[in-house]
């Protein structure tokens, strides 16, 4: 895995990433840390294929993945 770490306004829809801070989970939030294809960017969320919904806020990083087959 390249550490490199990525800036919200350069993520690429469709791409693997390596994310890791606060999900939102209906009224809760959670810590998570997964490699996942992102598929939607709010102005408040980072979606990923799975569903999880990143919190956009200091606790989160994210970092480059190597592409998966």
């Amino acid at each position: 895995m390249d550490s490199t770490t990525v800036n919200i306004t350069d993520l690429i829809k469709g791409r693997w990433y390596h994310l890791k801070g606060d999900i939102q989970n209906g009224d809760f939030v959670t810590k998570e840390e997964v490699s996942r294809k992102i598929t939607r960017i709010t102005d408040k969320h980072i979606i990923c294929e799975c569903g999880r919904k990143f919190i956009i806020n200091k606790n989160l990083v994210i970092t480059n993945c190597k592409q998966l087959s």
